[in-house]
């Protein structure tokens, strides 16, 4: 067949079909034999880049070759998505995939450029972080308790800022309102550090963001832990309390990552990926550094990270459109 005429074959070609049909690769046995591009949707410094650099690092000890980091941010994650998406099936393009490129991108573009569930496979799952919901040192209404109280009081009266629409942090907000019936004014920031930046200016009263993005403030006594948004206590704020322990079970929210790869990557590069990352996530200097800024390790089989993704995708949706969030 010319290759004109193969071409044309090709294109009408349903996608599980045309990955059949993708340039066979080596099969893994000798993979890495060159640099891995960990293709990170976010900027260098924040909570989930410090995890692709912590785990490139011992990957690089583990494997031989340099993990190295690629930041590709915007529009939700769904850049650095579709570029792994389009990349070579072949184990040197991997994504930090998460709650963005997985739940809440596919719900909040009408067109994403890539879809998450078929141009993309899971790899390794790496773990979860929770939310922290700070404010300004001399707060009164400093618990989740007294927050709920002032807000159904005094609605739209209190401010909080976020990271942009759709976040994980400004969703566990709007699910915290539809939960609870409370009205607070949402200020968009471009990241957790914009938002922190104007609680400690004294512009706004509180902030919601990744632990890890807000365990400097804390530290310093800049900032005061309301709540925390995990299923238990993060060990990095041992006596903050949980929005569970306020009497919301579900109000559990976590930012998850994982390492993601192209729909047809060799099952063996798979493999060999995620036997290293769990050896690494089983570092002491790993697990110590990660906890640090309440990360919390984690291992799953990929039938099951596969189950809680088409669960996280359900719930974000029906928030998202609880919220009124019409996808852009």
């Amino acid at each position: 067949m010319k290759r004109r005429a193969f071409a044309a074959v090709l294109t009408t070609l349903p996608f599980a079909e045309r990955g059949l049909m993708r340039p066979a690769f080596a099969q893994g046995e000798d993979w890495p034999t060159k640099s891995v591009r960990i293709v990170c949707p976010f900027t260098p410094g924040g909570s989930q880049d410090n995890i692709a650099r912590r785990l490139g690092v011992k990957l690089t000890e583990l494997l031989g070759q340099s993990f190295l980091i690629d930041n590709r941010t915007g529009a939700g994650g769904s850049i650095a998505a579709d570029n792994v998406a389009k990349s070579p099936p072949d184990g040197y393009s991997v994504l930090l995939g998460g709650i963005g490129s997985h739940a809440l991108v596919p719900n909040l573009y009408a067109k994403p450029p890539y879809n998450a569930f078929t141009d993309l496979e899971p790899a390794a799952w790496i773990g979860t972080q929770p939310n922290l919901l700070a404010c300004q040192p001399g707060f009164p209404h400093d618990t989740p308790q007294k927050l709920i109280a002032a807000a159904k009081a005094e609605p739209g009266k209190y401010q909080y800022g976020s990271s942009g629409v759709g976040t994980s942090p400004s969703l566990t907000m709007e699910l915290l309102k539809q939960k609870t019936g409370i009205d607070m004014t949402f200020i968009s920031y471009r990241g957790a550090a914009a938002a922190a930046a104007d609680v400690l200016a004294g512009h706004i009263p509180m902030c919601i963001a990744n632990v890890d993005s807000l365990m400097g403030q804390v530290s310093a006594g800049k900032l005061k832990p309301i709540a925390t948004t995990g299923a238990k206590r993060s060990e990095a704020l041992p006596n903050t309390p949980t929005l569970v322990e306020a009497g919301f079970p579900d109000l559990v929210v976590t930012s998850w990552s994982m390492w993601a790869v192209p729909a047809g990557t060799s099952p063996k590069i798979k493999d060999k990926l995620r036997a290293a990352t769990d050896r690494a996530l089983q570092s002491p200097d790993v697990i110590a550094s990660m906890k640090a800024g309440g990360f919390e390790p984690g291992t799953m089989s990929m039938a099951e990270v596969d189950t809680f993704i088409k669960a996280e995708y359900k719930r974000w949706g029906e928030v998202i459109r609880a919220a009124g969030i019409k996808p852009q």
